[in-house]
């Protein structure tokens, strides 16, 4: 395998413009839709920041672990977490196992919704004009992995409260 990738998210540089949503509806789902991203971009109206929530390809995949069906797996070369739609049933038990809150589910098509880094070219990367977005090589059990993971989790759990 490849050196494993991670988008990284960089909350100070993110001015809330939703490209990055707008791309990856369209590059996935053919249309422009924030409910079909698989990137969400969540305004802080009371400190005024915006913060990112996607899927950060975690080493200890509770979202693999917890689906019945086999529906996700680990991509050898990018060290991406797939999701197959041809294995789903619908039963979200990966949403649910999710610490990051970053898979979403299409009720349309009855699957989940998760990044998988474009197959290691993350589209929302390339237009993020303002490098919010920033795609990394990461070593996935560093400590500096790790905490970027916890952080950005505590983040997101704060801004759900």
């Amino acid at each position: 395998m490849s050196e494993p990738k991670l988008i990284e998210v960089h909350l100070s540089d993110c001015v809330g413009c939703r490209l990055c949503e707008m791309v990856c509806s369209l590059i996935h789902e053919g249309e422009c839709s924030t409910t079909r991203s698989r990137i969400k971009v969540f305004r802080d109206e009371e400190f005024g920041n915006n913060l990112i929530s996607l899927c950060m390809q975690c080493v200890d995949s509770h979202c693999i672990e917890s689906c019945p069906c086999g529906a996700l797996s680990r991509d050898g070369k990018t060290g991406a977490v797939l999701f197959h739609d041809r294995l789903c049933n619908g039963c979200q038990a990966c949403i649910t196992a999710c610490p990051l809150g970053a898979i979403s589910f299409d009720k349309q098509k009855n699957v989940v919704l998760k990044c998988d880094l474009c197959g290691g070219d993350p589209e929302c990367v390339k237009v993020c004009f303002r490098e919010a977005l920033r795609l990394k090589d990461i070593d996935p059990n560093s400590r500096e992995t790790r905490l970027f993971i916890t952080d950005t989790f505590k983040s997101l759990s704060q801004m759900r409260k």
